[in-house]
């Protein structure tokens, strides 16, 4: 390919979407690469290698170059797919799916989200400029229904999107708003066995998953902890303790305290306070006590930290 056909690829709506990040010009240099070592014929060997390989979790070329050659071998089908599935039918579910999932007081005529976006990248899905970003090489491998409900838990995430105050820079306030973010967006699509989902990426993705989604506890006492020591000694922005335990961008520990919420027959009211995190980390502490009245072993988290929350969110 020419540069005035790689600028035509990356000029499509969806790659356009896609790229509109600080991270544009790593990943345009990962897409090229994947592209030539899937479709080039003097790469064949290159590319049988990697269809053979479980991708490292760090390793992100691997991933994106294992999917463009899994989808390389499978063109046929993706015509196929892309000329049979009904994608506004399918959307059209998702977005009355999610509704289930949202209070009354959200306004869903006034915010945009009309377009479905079917990419070759990693095997994952996300809203960007309030359209769905999908992975053809993923979707084709999932049932209808798996697909709507994908699609609602991207629903959720725009509708959220326009509710929360994203003024708000605070560390621990905004690793709780993930928390919460992608732990209720789970509830609508990840069942019994989240770590499933990324087993389609890797054993290894699927371990480390699992291991964070086991010990939300002990994410949430670190938490905890680290809340004395930056009150003692505050910084402005981001603070590296806490950024490093956003693993998988909150899904694991999120959905742990989701799915416990749930358990603990308070999903009605999880979904009133959907984009309020100090709300969310209070009625997490209901649920962990009403589990540990039973025999569990939740973590509660500190007044210190739901009165921190509160005072955030003034």
């Amino acid at each position: 390919m020419d540069q005035d056909a790689w600028e035509r690829l990356f000029e499509t709506d969806g790659y356009a979407k896609y790229l509109a990040s600080n991270r544009s010009g790593a990943l345009r240099a990962m897409i090229q690469e994947a592209v030539l070592v899937a479709f080039s014929p003097d790469r064949h060997a290159e590319a049988d290698s990697l269809l053979r390989l479980t991708p490292d979790v760090n390793d992100y070329q691997a991933l994106m170059s294992k999917n463009f050659c899994e989808l390389a071998a499978r063109q046929e089908d993706a015509v196929r797919f892309l000329t049979e599935t009904d994608f506004p039918a399918l959307l059209d579910r998702a977005n009355r799916l999610v509704k289930e999932h949202l209070p009354r007081r959200v306004s869903f005529g006034k915010v945009p989200l009309n377009d479905l976006h079917l990419i070759c990248t990693i095997p994952d899905a996300s809203v960007r400029d309030h359209s769905v970003l999908l992975d053809l090489n993923l979707a084709m491998d999932m049932t209808e229904d798996e697909i709507v409900r994908m699609l609602a838990h991207e629903f959720f995430h725009n509708y959220r999107e326009m509710a929360v105050p994203h003024w708000l820079t605070d560390p621990f306030w905004k690793i709780f708003n993930s928390f919460e973010d992608e732990g209720c967006a789970d509830l609508i699509d990840k069942g019994d066995h989240p770590e499933t989902m990324y087993a389609r990426v890797g054993a290894s993705f699927e371990a480390l998953f699992l291991d964070e989604y086991q010990n939300a506890s002990r994410t949430l006492q670190k938490l905890d902890s680290l809340l004395v020591i930056y009150r003692a000694d505050p910084v402005e922005g981001s603070y590296a303790p806490v950024d490093d335990l956003l693993l998988f961008n909150g899904h694991p520990t999120g959905y742990h305290m989701t799915r416990l919420i749930r358990e603990a027959g308070l999903e009605g009211e999880l979904i009133q306070v959907f984009d309020r995190p100090a709300c969310f980390a209070e009625l997490y502490n209901k649920a962990a006590a009403w589990k540990n009245a039973r025999g569990g072993d939740e973590y509660v988290l500190s007044e210190e930290m739901l009165d921190y929350l509160y005072a955030v969110e003034e």
